[in-house]
C-alpha cells in the first residue's frame, strides 16, 4: 500500500469545457496544484542527498531539475563549473505525489480518462495504490481509464520516474553493438561509445550537443487532466484542404467521434473569415459504435490566403467545431487555419536538383535559422519568450525557422504564434545526429508518435515542411567516428537492415496522416505536406 502524503487533500482547477447551462457536458479537472516530490526510496544517492528523502515542493508541468532549482537545492547548470554539478540528479529515481478529490456525481460518468500530455520519460503511474500506466516515450500523450480506481473523495496519483541512464545502462551493455549517439558524455556516466541516447524517445539535447550543457531531466512535462464524459466525445478535429482557388476553397471539416452505443448527434462547423464574417454548416450524423470520422464539406468564396512575411498578410481563419446530442453539447473544439498551397519544387539544373518552398504558386526567397530548445529545462520557458524569440527573427527580416530535430516538437502557442507572424516553419520529427534502432517497438513507439504530433500540428499553416530528422542519412554516408566503425564491424546484411529499416519509422507513421495531408517522402528525408 502506499502511504498518504504528508501533506494532505489539494483542491483542484477546474475547466468546463462546454458553455452555457448543459445536462452533462464534458469536464476537464487539470490536475496542477499540490505536487510534491521526493527522491524514490531506496535510491543509491539518498546516502549523498539524504534531504532528498522529504516531501518537497513540486510544479507540474515541471521538471525535477527545475523544482530543485526553485526550492535553491540545485546550483545554475549555466553558471561556472556547476553543469557537472547537477549531473546527479538525472542518474537518480524520483518520485512525485498529488492527491485529489473526486465527488459522487463525477464517478457516475460513464468514463474518466487520467491524461498525461507529457511524461519525461521512463514513468510508472499509479492510482490508489493501482498501476495505471508505464511510459517510454516523451513526445506522446497517455490516455488511461481510470473509472474503476478512483473513489469517491480522496485519491492519490503517484508516478514513479526512473533514471533513463540507468534505465538503459544494463541494456545497451548487453547489445552486440550499439548505434552510434549524438555525443559522448564527459562525466563518466556512460561509456565511450556506448551512449543510451539513441535507443531513447527523449530529447536528445538532454544529453548534451556541440552548443549546450548535458542535463539529463526528467519529470511530468506537460499538463495532467481528468476527463469525465459520457457515451460520446469529440476525440478529435481538423480542417482539410481539398481545393483553393481565387474563387473558392473547399474545405473538409473532419470530426473523429468516440461512441459507445449507435445513436445520432449533430455535428456543426462555424467558420469566422478575417474580415469577421461568419459561415456555419451543420449536419445531423448516425454513429456507430467505435471512433467514427465523420466529414462535413465546407465552401468558402473569395478565399483571404495565407502568405509567408514579406509576400502579404497572414490571414487566418477561426473554425469553430461542436458536436451535440440531443441539446446537451457533448464535444467543442476551436482551430485557426491558413488557406495556401504548399509545393517543394525539385528541378533538375547544372548542379543537381533545385530546392524551391512555393506558397501559392509564388517561388518565396527563404530566409531563416535554426530554432534550438529555448532553454535546457524546457518547462521555464514562458509563451512571452516565445513571442519574443519568433518576432526577434521577423525582425531581423527572417521568414523561415527550422525546428531542429535534436530537441522537442513545439508548443501549440508556437505554432500560433508562427502562423500570426506568417513565419514558416521547417518542422523536424525529432531524431538528430544519430543512427537509429530498427527494433519493433521502437518503430511502433516512433509510429505512434509520429501520428499524434502531425494530427496536433497539422491545422498550422505555417508548418510547410516535414522533415525527417537531422543529419541521420549524412551520419551514415559521410561522417567517421563510431559510424565508420560501426559500418566496419558488421555485416554487410546488418548494414543494409540498418540503413534501410531505420528510415521505415517516420514513414509508417505519416502513411497513416491522411491522402489530403502527405504528398511525398524521401528515405530520411524531406517529407513536404499540402497544408490545409
Amino acid at each position: 500500500m502506499l502511504k498518504t502524503a504528508k501533506f494532505g487533500l489539494i483542491s483542484l482547477s477546474v475547466l468546463w469545457m462546454a458553455t452555457g447551462a448543459l445536462a452533462a457536458p464534458p469536464q476537464v479537472q487539470v490536475i496542477d496544484n499540490g505536487w510534491h516530490f521526493r527522491m524514490a526510496p531506496g535510491d543509491e544517492a539518498l546516502k549523498a542527498h539524504p534531504d532528498m528523502a522529504d516531501w518537497l515542493k513540486a510544479t507540474v508541468p515541471g521538471t525535477t531539475q527545475s523544482d530543485l532549482l526553485a526550492l535553491k537545492k540545485l546550483p545554475d547548470p549555466y553558471v561556472s563549473d556547476n553543469e557537472g554539478k547537477v549531473q546527479w540528479v538525472g542518474l537518480s529515481d524520483w518520485q512525485y505525489q498529488t492527491e485529489i478529490t473526486v465527488t459522487e456525481a463525477t464517478l457516475q460518468r460513464d468514463h474518466l480518462d487520467l491524461i498525461f500530455e507529457g511524461l519525461d520519460t521512463f514513468a510508472q503511474v499509479s492510482v490508489n495504490g493501482q498501476k495505471v500506466l508505464a511510459s517510454d516515450n516523451m513526445f506522446r500523450t497517455w490516455r488511461v481509464p481510470v473509472k474503476g480506481v478512483l473513489k469517491t473523495g480522496a485519491n492519490i496519483i503517484t508516478v514513479d520516474l526512473a533514471s533513463p541512464l540507468k534505465t538503459m545502462k544494463p541494456l545497451v551493455a548487453d547489445m552486440p553493438y550499439v548505434m552510434p549517439g549524438a555525443y559522448d558524455s564527459v562525466w563518466g556516466d556512460e561509456p565511450l561509445g556506448r551512449n543510451s541516447s539513441t535507443y531513447v524517445r527523449k530529447a536528445g539535447y538532454h544529453y548534451g550537443w556541440d552548443w549546450g550543457p548535458r542535463i539529463v531531466a526528467l519529470g511530468i512535462w506537460k499538463p495532467v487532466k481528468l476527463e469525465a464524459w459520457d457515451d460520446a466525445r469529440l476525440a478529435d478535429f481538423h480542417v482539410a484542404q481539398v481545393h483553393l482557388d481565387d474563387q473558392v476553397a473547399a474545405l473538409e471539416a473532419s470530426f473523429d467521434i468516440q461512441s459507445d452505443t449507435v445513436q445520432t448527434v449533430t455535428v456543426s462547423a462555424d467558420i469566422t473569415a478575417p474580415d469577421g464574417t461568419v459561415q456555419t454548416v451543420k449536419q445531423e450524423v448516425a454513429l456507430f459504435a467505435g471512433l467514427n470520422p465523420i466529414s462535413v464539406p465546407v465552401q468558402v468564396k473569395s478565399p483571404q490566403r495565407w502568405w509567408p512575411v514579406g509576400y502579404g498578410k497572414a490571414n487566418l481563419y477561426t473554425v469553430k467545431a461542436t458536436v451535440t446530442q440531443g441539446a446537451d453539447v457533448i464535444g467543442q473544439s476551436t482551430r485557426k487555419i491558413g488557406l495556401r498551397t504548399t509545393e517543394i519544387r525539385r528541378e533538375k539544373d547544372q548542379w543537381g536538383k533545385s530546392f524551391e518552398i512555393v506558397i501559392n504558386g509564388v517561388p518565396v526567397f527563404a530566409k531563416g535559422a535554426n530554432l534550438i530548445p529555448f532553454d535546457m529545462i524546457p518547462t521555464r520557458v514562458t509563451a512571452s519568450e516565445q513571442d519574443r524569440m519568433l518576432q526577434s527573427a521577423v525582425d531581423a527580416n527572417m521568414n523561415i525557422l527550422r525546428v531542429w530535430g535534436g530537441g522537442t516538437y513545439q508548443d501549440d502557442h508556437v505554432y500560433d504564434k508562427a502562423d500570426e507572424l506568417g513565419l514558416m516553419i521547417w518542422q523536424d520529427f525529432m531524431f538528430g545526429g544519430a543512427i537509429i534502432p530498427y527494433d519493433r517497438d521502437f518503430r511502433e513507439s516512433t509510429r505512434v508518435e509520429a501520428v499524434e504530433q502531425v494530427k496536433r500540428l497539422r491545422n498550422h499553416p505555417s508548418i510547410v515542411i516535414w522533415a525527417g530528422n537531422n543529419e541521420v542519412q549524412t551520419d551514415w554516408e559521410n561522417w567517421g567516428g563510431g559510424t565508420a566503425d560501426l559500418k566496419k564491424s558488421v555485416s554487410p546484411e546488418e548494414r543494409d537492415r540498418t540503413r534501410h529499416r531505420h528510415g521505415s519509422h517516420v514513414r509508417s507513421g505519416l502513411a497513416r496522416c491522411g491522402r489530403s495531408e502527405c504528398t511525398r517522402h524521401t528515405l530520411l528525408g524531406v517529407v513536404a505536406f499540402h497544408r490545409l
